[in-house]
């Protein structure tokens, strides 16, 4: 009867473990694979460049502030993917820019949102792209990702990189 609590004190830590990679295991201890989703976030947070990973490896996304403008600014990306989210198709990859702005939570989404607009290629100006994402801070990290599922840890996001 001995071996009982050492074998508890393993299956929690296998526990701990599997939990801790998913981003939905009923506990807030656990470090979230983004942060949640900002009601609040301001668009002085969001400027600078963020490296994608996941689904979105490979991709970059810079914000620059507009001077007098506390919305929004101008964006430069790379490798930003057309098509269609929704459907799990992403199209080919463009070097493009455009503006951004925040979008405050609504009741609809009880979330801010970074928009989008970009300014070529034609695909992305007719709206076959990602042009809205969720923005998610918390004291270490600042993220922009596609929320499709609030359960599951988001493939395509971009972390803000430190300066």
């Amino acid at each position: 009867m001995h071996h009982r609590p050492q074998r508890i004190r393993r299956a929690a830590a296998a526990l701990a473990v599997l939990c801790g990679s998913l981003t939905a295991c009923g506990s807030d201890t656990f470090e979230r694979c983004v942060p949640e989703a900002s009601t609040t976030a301001s668009a002085a947070q969001l400027v600078g460049t963020y490296e994608g990973s996941h689904e979105a490896e490979g991709v970059r996304l810079t914000l620059t502030a507009t001077p007098g403008e506390n919305r929004g600014g101008t964006l430069t990306t790379e490798n930003w993917p057309t098509g269609s989210f929704h459907k799990s198709k992403p199209g080919k990859a463009f070097t493009g820019s455009g503006t951004w702005e925040v979008e405050d939570a609504r009741a609809s989404t009880h979330r801010s949102l970074l928009r989008l607009q970009f300014e070529d290629p034609a695909e992305v100006t007719s709206g076959d792209t990602l042009d809205k994402l969720s923005i998610g801070i918390d004291a270490d990290r600042i993220f922009v990702y596609d929320d499709f599922d609030p359960d599951v840890c988001p493939a395509f996001r971009l972390e803000l990189q430190k300066s």
